[in-house]
């Protein structure tokens, strides 16, 4: 799973196949196909979660107590299947 967090505002955003923002505007991004995004803006940082151990976590959590870990990640800046999108001048 692909998000962006935006340093500006502090918020996450989740992508989908149409653009999605942050809550001040200056962090955007979407899905292209089921693999490949975009993002942009000065302030995007570009995470992911593995989707595989958050679905593990999420299948075990506990009743009470600490929650499950799963695997979060910073995104490489060259990444093949999330690529940042200069703005238009």
């Amino acid at each position: 799973m692909k998000l962006l967090f935006c340093e500006n505002c502090q918020d996450i955003v989740r992508l989908f196949d149409e653009t999605r923002v942050c809550k001040c505007g200056k962090t955007s991004g979407a899905y292209i196909n089921e693999l490949d995004a975009w993002y942009s803006g000065d302030y995007a940082i570009p995470i992911g979660f593995q989707n595989s151990s958050l679905g593990t976590a999420v299948r075990n959590q506990p009743e009470e107590g600490l929650g499950f870990n799963f695997t979060a990640f910073v995104i490489p800046k060259e990444c093949p299947t999330f690529k940042l999108r200069q703005p238009e001048k």
